[in-house]
């Protein structure tokens, strides 16, 4: 009795010009990835910050309506906050934590821009004023006048708001023009308006 021998099967496999198109297609897919990734990544940082800023002070409006208090916002180079006005002085605003300073991150310049000048608040001011001047006689020094912070916003309790413009523009290192930004813009009430992404000129 004959028996058939099993033929052994024909061995297929990649050649090396196949895997090397194969490594170069994925290396492509790879570069459109991260180029597209990377590329509406400041857009979208710069959206959330604006974001969360127009929330902030909209809740710092409503904070500033419901507890009858006089708030002002400080803006210092990447920073912002809201301090209370109890009479006397600003000072933070212990119970709520949303209104503490905030640091944005390194890449992100925000820039503010005053309309016009506050409202309805020179006895506000008037008052800061003679209690600093107060201060510096009875100290003797310019030390408690160096530690002051003054807001450059001011939210009163009846409503009424500086008008403001804050602008958040994405720092590129490689590139001295920024393209895009984003306005967080007030005229003497709330809510905010957030506009852009805007073009610089």
């Amino acid at each position: 009795m004959k028996h058939r021998g099993v033929l052994p099967s024909k061995i297929t496999g990649f050649t090396l010009i196949e895997v090397m198109v194969v490594l170069v297609l994925i290396g492509l897919m790879a570069s459109v990835v991260q180029f597209t990734v990377g590329g509406n990544e400041p857009d979208k940082l710069l959206k959330k910050e604006s974001e969360r800023f127009a929330a902030v002070f909209n809740a710092a409006a409503e904070y500033s309506l419901l507890n009858n208090l006089e708030l002002g916002l400080v803006v210092e180079d990447n920073t912002y906050q809201f301090l209370g006005f109890d009479g006397k002085q600003w000072q933070a605003v212990s119970d709520n934590k949303i209104l503490e300073s905030y640091t944005l991150p390194e890449e992100i310049i925000i820039t503010l821009s005053l309309d016009d000048l506050p409202l309805d608040e020179p006895a506000l001011v008037d008052v800061l004023k003679e209690n600093e001047e107060s201060e510096l006689a009875f100290s003797g020094s310019e030390l408690n006048k160096e530690k002051k912070l003054i807001p450059q916003v001011y939210i009163l309790s009846g409503g009424d708001l500086t008008p403001f413009s804050l602008r958040f523009e994405f720092e590129d290192p490689y590139n001295d023009e920024m393209e895009i930004n984003y306005q967080v813009t007030a005229l003497y009430s709330t809510p905010v308006e957030i506009k852009g992404p805007l073009k610089n000129e």
